[in-house]
This record gives C-alpha cells, sequence and structure tokens, in this order.
C-alpha cells in the first residue's frame, strides 16, 4: 500500500509507513530483519533505529540470512542507531522538537541514500514513548516522519507491543490512522479497516493467551524430562550421562589450565548384603544416606554423582590433591555420624586419579576405579585377617 506526498521543491515521493503490532519481541525482530534484508540484498540500504538488545536480534538473524553486515556497514548501507540515544537527542524539554528531526534523522536518510540508493527504515522511537505512556509525544514523533517523507524517499516500518495498547482506546485508532499499512501476522496482506485490525489485535491476544499456558506446561514437561535425563531418581544426585558432560568439559579446562582436578570414585562395601537381608527399600535408603554425606563434604563447585548400583563418582574441581584427602576424610566423619543409632554403618572404598595426569577423562575414570578396587581388596584381606607376604 502506497501514498503519494509532494515535498517543498515539487518532487513526488513514493511513501510507504507501515506499522506492526506484536505480540512477541521474536516477531518484530523477525519482521524487521526481513524488512531491512529486502534493501541489503539489493544493495539498497537499511537504518535500523532500535534498542541495543532489539539491534543485537536484528543484526544476528541478517547475519543467518547470509547479509555481510561489516560490508554494508562500510559502505553506509547499514546504519544501525540506538533508539533511546537519538530519542533523548531529538527531544526538547519533554517533546520531539521538529528542527531537530528533520536535522538529525533527515541526515541520517540523506547519507545512507546517496549514490540514489532505496532506503528502508525501522523505527522504535515510538514504541518507546508509549510503552512509557506518553501517547501524545508518540503521536507527534509519527507525524514528523511522515513530514520528513515530504522531503526523502523511504520506506519505514514501525512496530508497537500490543501490551501497550487497549484495543479499543482511540490511540490505538489515530495511531493507525497514521500509517499506510498494517502487517498482520502473516505478512502477505495488510488490512486496511480498522475494525479488522482491532478484531485482529484481540485474537492475538487470545492466541497468545493460549500459547502461553500450553507453552508454561510445555516448559515443565521439559524440566522433567531434564531431571530424568540428568538426575538419579533414588538419590537427586547427577547421573552417570550428567557426570560424563561435566567430566569432558573440566577436562578440557584442566588441560588449558594451571590448576588440576580430580576424579573419585566411590563403592559401597557389602551392599548387596544390605539388599539381601534388610530389602530394597533399605537400600535405597542406604543410598540417599551416602549421596547426602558425598554433597555435604563436596563444595559447591564439585560434581557428585550415582554413576550405578552402590558406585559414585566425584568431581573434585581446581584443586591440589591434599583436597583429595580432605573430601575423603569428611565423608569418614559423616559416615560416622551416620552410624551413631544405626544397626548398620555405612563403609565405602575409594580411589581417585588426577585428570591432569590422564590421557583423557575416561583414563582418568578407569585409574580411580582400579584404585578404588585396590583399596576395596586390602580392607577385605584386613577383615579376614588375611595379611599379604612381604
Amino acid at each position: 500500500m502506497t501514498s503519494l506526498t509532494t515535498s517543498a521543491d515539487d518532487t513526488t515521493y513514493s511513501h510507504e509507513h507501515l506499522v506492526e503490532f506484536y505480540e512477541s519481541d521474536g516477531r518484530l525482530v523477525r519482521s524487521v530483519a526481513d524488512h531491512l534484508a529486502g534493501a541489503l540484498r539489493e544493495r539498497d540500504a537499511g537504518i535500523a533505529i532500535a534498542t541495543p538488545v532489539h539491534l543485537e536480534q536484528i543484526e544476528a538473524l541478517l547475519v543467518r540470512g547470509g547479509i555481510d553486515l561489516d560490508e554494508a556497514l562500510s559502505e553506509g548501507r547499514y546504519v544501525p542507531v540506538d533508539a533511546t540515544e537519538l530519542l533523548q537527542a531529538l527531544t526538547k524539554g519533554d517533546t520531539p522538537d521538529l528542527e531537530r528531526f528533520r536535522a538529525i534523522v533527515g541526515d541520517l536518510v540523506e547519507r545512507a541514500a546517496a549514490g540514489r540508493r532505496e532506503v528502508r527504515i525501522y523505527g522504535e522511537l515510538v514504541a518507546l514513548l508509549l510503552e512509557r505512556g506518553d501517547t501524545a509525544a508518540t503521536i507527534e514523533i509519527e507525524d514528523l516522519w511522515n513530514e520528513l517523507a515530504g522531503h526523502h524517499r523511504f520506506e519505514l516500518l514501525c512496530g508497537y507491543p500490543l501490551r501497550a495498547f487497549d484495543a479499543d482506546a482511540p490511540s490505538f485508532r489515530h495511531i493507525r490512522g497514521q500509517h499506510t499499512g498494517v502487517v498482520p501476522a502473516a505478512r502477505d496482506t495488510l488490512l486496511a479497516d480498522v475494525h479488522d485490525q482491532q478484531a485482529l489485535v484481540e485474537q492475538l491476544r487470545h492466541d497468545a493467551a493460549a500459547l502461553r499456558t500450553e507453552l508454561d506446561a510445555l516448559r515443565r514437561q521439559q524440566q522433567d524430562l531434564i531431571e530424568l535425563a540428568y538426575h538419579d531418581p533414588v538419590t537427586g544426585l547427577a547421573n552417570r550421562r550428567a557426570f560424563d558432560s561435566d567430566l569432558e568439559r573440566e577436562w578440557a579446562l584442566t588441560a588449558r589450565g594451571e590448576r588440576d582436578s580430580f576424579v573419585l570414585i566411590a563403592d559401597l562395601d557389602g551392599f548387596k548384603a544390605v539388599n539381601d537381608t534388610l530389602g530394597h527399600a533399605v537400600g535405597d535408603e542406604v543410598l540417599r544416606a551416602f549421596g547426602r554425606t558425598l554433597r555435604q563434604a563436596a563444595r559447591r563447585s564439585d560434581v557428585v554423582a550415582r554413576i550405578g548400583g552402590d558406585e559414585f563418582a566425584i568431581l573434585l574441581v581446581r584443586c591440589e590433591e591434599r583436597a583429595v584427602h580432605t573430601f575423603r576424610a569428611r565423608v569418614q566423619d559423616g559416615l560416622a555420624l551416620l552410624a551413631e543409632g544405626s544397626p548398620s554403618a555405612i563403609e565405602a572404598s575409594f580411589g581417585h586419579a588426577s585428570l591432569r595426569r590422564s590421557g583423557s577423562p575416561q583414563t582418568a575414570v578407569d585409574r580411580a576405579d582400579l584404585a578404588m578396587l585396590a583399596t576395596k581388596r586390602s580392607r577385605r584381606r584386613r577383615r579376614l585377617g588375611d595379611r599379604p607376604e612381604r
């Protein structure tokens, strides 16, 4: 939809001044990126007047769409502008100033249009003003854009968050009337009738509310699935998958850093007998009690996981080897407290290995596991009174 505007020097410019009433920022930035990309692909010009957050998102979409922004910037074909800073520069007192608007924004358009380039603009000034509750200044800025179109050729897209409007408010109808067309959710048609536009707004609000409810349910389901995927259901600790992921990351960091990290493998002694004689419910409580003891002995930055059966893995990050011995002493103290008043004490065998001195994460786990098995065999011999030959 195009309107014709005649400038003071009798030059007639085509002027398209579109508006999009959006529910989500994601929808807005996609529309803006499409709007600007159409010009930039043809080696014409695009001016993005937006908040820094929106500018970053718009530029990411442009780059993903194959636009060479560095080249466009260097050639003056892409002009990013901080909307908040520009709004301050355009305001005299509390009111947007016509002369400042002509001078500052007009200069931006003129420079972008150098070489007879077509210019597409996205302007977020009006959205900032409306969200502040300044409807009068919002309407005035829209009038200034239309006035500027009498002196420069450009195609303008404005965006308004739906949350800033009451669909029946006079401001909605007035602002709609300052534009040549409305961009609906599907960008292939432009609504011209104000009643259709208000119906669209209401439908969008209804759909958005239903979508938010559905998304909340999906997020809860996703969180439940993440819990199942990365946490042990019995102890609440990380599971093998989560531990392996953390171990891979820490191994890479240790290889580049100056400090070591250590893997410990812990295995409960005599756990099968607990399950066989007292039942699995008691066995699960033993696992939970041991898991809590490990977690309390570890630092907040360390990783504690149940990796299978009665086997646990601990990742002590960025520490000296003496931290391993300190950790094991804390565990033993915790197990001693658990043993008070309990018919069966929990005992465990440990082994550890250095990440820095291992060729891979799995090598560190294997070494810690072998060390744990050696400890377990040694403890078993002592319990049986079988001293190894010297």
